[in-house]
């Protein structure tokens, strides 16, 4: 079913029939139905006759009408008090070069998870406005002729306030005659129109913002920023069809994103539907978290000819996204290491420097005090005589001062000798009353 007027079916041919028995055969005798509202064109559903025959497609269109034929309308709108009945019509034209039946049907309307309207395949499990609609079951349309046909609209005494959602397609049946032991099988082609009742009474528009989340896609380039998938459901609370727009921010110098997309199918909620929506927002930094804003402005949709409608404040929620800067942590991670590193080889560096100077210098300290031990060692200088323990004959020995040997008076009492001044000068024979001499 579509908003576009005219939408077209075609039904017919044996190849197709062929191909649909050869997936849904084995089920036994089913139907497949034609989507209403995925098709900006026409549509094809194609089987064999009840005899087998070959048949030509069959083309038709079905739109919204005057008594003299189609008027322009893409959808039927009507605004009625509870307990009031609404007449309108629409037309049947069959494109084909031959006659057809069409099954008229009218059941309960509602939107895809895609945005699209489509009616429920039973019409025998409505339970609202689908179930106000008093129209003929069958229609015979012959080759190239329109045919307009009357529907009526009964909206019972206690209907609640709001919008109420329906649709009327035209459906054809073709039908495959078994083969072997293989069942035969119908398939069923339908195209509409939606009918929107607007049911008089007190308007209380609501939108909710629900289940808000993201999910962080980072870029591996750790100097580029990654982007923010946020998820949300819109939820119609109130009792009227919403048109929603919005936006979505997040994280610090975030692109944003808008919903729906410039290229996607607008947001119609109708009461109580709730719809998941995903806006990529780019350009948002790692770090570690970002804060997820969600608005969205939602618009009563006003009937054709219809009176004012409430104005809604905008909605929005809020939530917090993890943006874990992976590739940055390894980036760092990686140069701390290289850090670590160059800074462990200048310790080790400094430490065998360290060790080769106190070598170094234990090797020259060990040097002088060889030297030095070599001077003081009598073996390694020149001799000299010393007065023996037993108070022999005198010895010569270096004057403190550097001077020149002299004797010096046996410490046993011996004759006397000769023994440098200690101040340096000549030699000289000991005073009297000294040791050796006499007073």
């Amino acid at each position: 079913m579509s908003d576009r007027p005219h939408l077209t079916g075609r039904a017919g041919g044996r190849g197709g029939a062929r191909r649909a028995v050869g997936v849904l055969g084995r089920l036994g005798c089913c139907a497949a139905f034609g989507l209403m509202g995925l098709f900006a064109g026409p549509g094809a559903a194609v089987a064999d006759g009840a005899d087998g025959a070959e048949e030509a497609p069959v083309a038709w269109s079905v739109a919204p009408a005057g008594p003299a034929g189609p008027d322009g309308r893409h959808r039927v709108e009507l605004e009625l008090e509870p307990g009031q009945r609404a007449e309108d019509h629409f037309a049947v034209t069959n494109q084909s070069m031959r006659a057809a039946v069409f099954a008229i049907q009218a059941a309960d309307g509602y939107f895809t998870a895609q945005g699209r309207f489509n009616m429920l395949d039973q019409p025998g499990d409505s339970v609202d406005a689908g179930t106000w609609i008093d129209v003929e079951r069958r229609v015979e349309v012959g080759p190239g002729e329109t045919v307009v046909v009357p529907f009526s609209v009964d909206v019972p005494a206690g209907a609640e306030p709001g919008d109420h959602a329906a649709g009327i397609a035209a459906a054809l049946t073709s039908a495959e005659a078994a083969e072997g032991d293989e069942p035969g099988m119908g398939v069923v082609s339908r195209f509409g129109f939606r009918v929107m009742v607007r049911v008089a009474g007190e308007l209380r528009p609501g939108l909710e913002i629900r289940q808000v989340g993201a999910a962080y896609d980072l870029s591996w380039n750790p100097f580029k920023p990654g982007r923010l998938v946020v998820g949300f459901d819109l939820a119609n609370t109130g009792n009227t069809r919403l048109l929603v727009t919005g936006e979505v921010s997040a994280g610090v110098g975030g692109q944003g994103g808008v919903f729906p997309a410039a290229d996607a199918v607008e947001i119609e909620l109708l009461p109580g539907d709730s719809r998941r929506v995903q806006v990529a927002v780019g350009r948002v930094w790692p770090l570690f978290a970002a804060k997820v804003v969600v608005g969205a402005d939602p618009e009563v949709l006003a009937l054709e000819g219809a009176g004012p409608v409430p104005l809604l404040a905008r909605v929005t929620a809020s939530a917090t996204a993890w943006t874990v800067p992976w590739p940055q942590l390894a980036l760092a991670a990686g140069l701390a290491l290289l850090v670590w590193a160059r800074l462990a080889g200048r310790r080790r560096s400094r430490r065998r420097l360290a060790a080769l100077l106190e070598q170094t210098r234990a090797e020259e300290r060990a040097r002088l005090l060889a030297e030095a031990t070599g001077r003081a060692d009598p073996a390694a200088g020149a001799p000299a005589n010393r007065p023996g323990p037993g108070g022999g004959a005198s010895a010569n020995w270096s004057d403190p001062a550097g001077g020149d040997l002299a004797d010096r008076p046996d410490t046993g009492g011996g004759g006397p000798a000769d023994w440098s001044d200690p101040g340096g000068g000549a030699s000289a024979a000991p005073t009297p009353g000294t040791e050796g001499g006499q007073p």
